[in-house]
Parts: C-alpha cells; structure tokens; sequence
C-alpha cells in the first residue's frame, strides 16, 4: 500500500513537472520553425518546416491525450486505493471486534466451568450426606426389627372369629361413631340400626367386637346395645329398639336430641395391613 501510493503520488508530481517544460520547447520550437519560414525562400524548405510544424502540434496533441490519459488512470488508483483503505479498517475494527467476543466467550466458559464444578461439588456433598442418613436409618429399622422379634405381645388374644396370626401383631383397635356424626337409619317402629366404619384399623381377618351405646339420656333403655351383626375386617351393623313399657321409643329424633352412640372396642390377632405412605 505504501509502495502503490508513493508511486502514484511521484508519477502525479514528475507529470506536473515535466508537461510545462515539454510544452514550452514545443512552443520554442514552433516559434523558430515559424521565423526560419518566414525568413527563407526556398519553396523546400518552407515545405519542410510546415512538416515539422505540423509534427510537433500532432505530438504536443498526442502528449496532452497521453498525460490525460495517465492522470485519469492514477486518479482512478488513488480512488481505488483510498477505498481499499477504508475497507481494510473496517476489517481490522471487525477483527478487533471478533477478539474481544472470543475474550469475553472465554470468560464466560471459565466463569461456567466454575459453576459446574460447584453444583457437582455440592452434589457430592448431598449425596454423601443422603448416604449418611439412610444408613442411620437402616440401623434404626434394624434396631427396631430386632426389637419387635424379642419383645413378647402385650395384648393376649386366645381365640377370635378366625384363626390366630402371630402373638407379636396382635392388635387392639377403638373408636366411636360420635355424638353428632352416628348415622342412625329407621327401619320400622321403634328399630334404629347403623354401619360403623371400621376400616381404619387394618385389620385383616375378622375381629371381636364388643360395643356400648352413649348419649345424654334414656339410652339405658335401649335394648340390642351389644348385639354386633354382620361383623367384617372393615365393618358392622349394630340394631337398637325401646322396650314398650318406656315412653321413650327409639326414633331418629331421640337418637339426634339425646346424642346416640355407638363406643366400640375391635382386637385380632392377624396381621395388620400395612399402609402405603404417599
């Protein structure tokens, strides 16, 4: 690039330079050629000074075309030349800012390598201590395995509606049908009878069930208090009617204004059914 404009730029002087001084010797010239015609006779000489007249305006005429010509082309490099300049700047700004995206992605895969590195080194630390723990908690299951293999029964079940299970998962269940929740159904005059729900025990097999009616008054009158029907591992039916010398008889009424309920007591031997935690 220097090469090229410092060419250019002496071409443009030396043609500046040396056009004047050619056209003042044409002019010279012609200025003696003119006198020495002017000053002869002879037809042959006059001829050939008209020649050579003729001659030096033809080439001052093709020196003016070929300098013009020259300064036209070296304009047009220099134009180019200022363009591929420009261009070329562009370029380097471009590069320059092309350097500073890969310093900053460089930068950035550093600061994301460092994360990376901390979250898998926090995992680690999770993990280990996730490792920690259920191996407290599988002695602790252990312990309490070992525990329930030698601890003898506290509750003593001989016979029941159905064979025994192990001694160790004998299982006492209570509860009561509450004084303003019991679901009392009329059958006919004087006969009330309900379904407890008692499948919150888990029993498996079929338990014993004894049972006793509560309220705030005249349910000693009651008879069936204890009379247990249709007894399952998750339910049973209970029957109540008023004896007919008692002016109280066993209606819904009664049974909601005097609070009616069932209080039960339910144990088996069989094995419990275990509940799946969600």
């Amino acid at each position: 690039k220097a090469v090229v404009s410092t060419q250019s730029t002496g071409t443009i002087s030396w043609c500046k330079a040396v056009y004047p001084i050619f056209l003042r010797m044409q002019l010279v010239l012609l200025t003696l050629l003119w006198v020495q015609g002017s000053l002869s006779t002879d037809p042959e000489i006059v001829t050939e000074l008209k020649d050579l007249l003729m001659d030096s305006v033809r080439n001052t005429i093709a020196l003016n075309e070929l300098v013009t010509h020259q300064t036209k082309q070296i304009s047009e490099l220099m134009l180019s030349h200022s363009i591929t300049q420009t261009q070329l700047r562009t370029m380097e700004q471009e590069n320059r800012n092309l350097d500073d995206k890969v310093v900053q992605l460089k930068r950035n895969q550093t600061d994301l390598r460092a994360s990376i590195e901390a979250v898998e080194s926090e995992a680690r630390r999770r993990r280990s201590g996730l490792i920690a723990q259920q191996e407290r908690l599988e002695e602790e299951l252990q312990a309490v395995r070992s525990e329930l293999q030698n601890r003898e029964s506290e509750v003593t079940i001989l016979n029941g509606e159905e064979s025994n299970g192990s001694a160790r998962c004998a299982k006492v269940c209570s509860g009561t049908t509450g004084r303003t929740s019991t679901s009392w159904i009329r059958h006919s005059d004087g006969f009330l009878y309900t379904s407890v729900d008692i499948s919150g025990c888990g029993f498996v097999k079929v338990p014993t069930v004894t049972t006793a009616i509560e309220g705030n008054g005249y349910h000693f009158s009651l008879t069936g208090t204890s009379a247990v029907y249709d007894t399952s591992n998750t339910s049973f039916i209970l029957w109540i009617r008023t004896e007919s010398s008692y002016t109280i008889p066993a209606t819904l009424a009664n049974a909601r204004t005097y609070k009616w309920n069932i209080e039960w007591v339910a144990w088996s031997g069989s094995r419990v059914k275990l509940k799946t935690v969600k």
